[in-house]
C-alpha cells in the first residue's frame, strides 16, 4: 500500500519525521501529537493551551524566571517604599 501523504511532525532535534501515511495529521507515532508552538525567550516546543495567568509564547522554565524577577521587584519596591516612609516618619519621633 502506497502513502498518499508524509508525517510532517517536528521532531526535538529539529527534522521532520517523514514517514509514509494515509491520514493528513500524520503518521501512527504522531497523529494524536499535542500541538505546540517554540517558545518566544529559547525556543523549547511549548504548549499551545494553557490555564489562563501564563504567559501562552514562554515555556515553563522562562515563565518561572518571569514570576522570580517580578517577585524580586515587588520586594524592592516594597522596600524602597518603607526607607522612604521610615525617613518621614522618623523626625517626628525625636523628641
Amino acid at each position: 500500500m502506497k502513502a498518499k501523504f508524509v508525517c510532517y511532525h517536528l521532531k526535538n532535534t529539529g527534522g521532520i519525521c517523514g514517514n509514509g501515511c494515509d491520514k493528513p495529521e500524520g503518521c501512527h507515532l504522531h497523529c494524536k501529537a499535542k500541538l505546540r508552538r517554540p517558545c518566544r525567550a529559547c525556543g523549547k516546543p511549548t504548549k499551545i493551551d494553557k490555564p489562563p495567568g501564563i504567559d501562552n509564547d514562554l515555556c515553563s522554565y522562562c515563565n518561572k524566571s518571569l514570576y522570580q524577577i517580578r517577585h524580586v521587584n515587588i520586594l524592592r519596591d516594597k522596600a524602597l517604599m518603607f526607607d522612604q516612609n521610615s525617613k518621614v516618619v522618623s523626625p517626628f519621633l525625636v523628641p
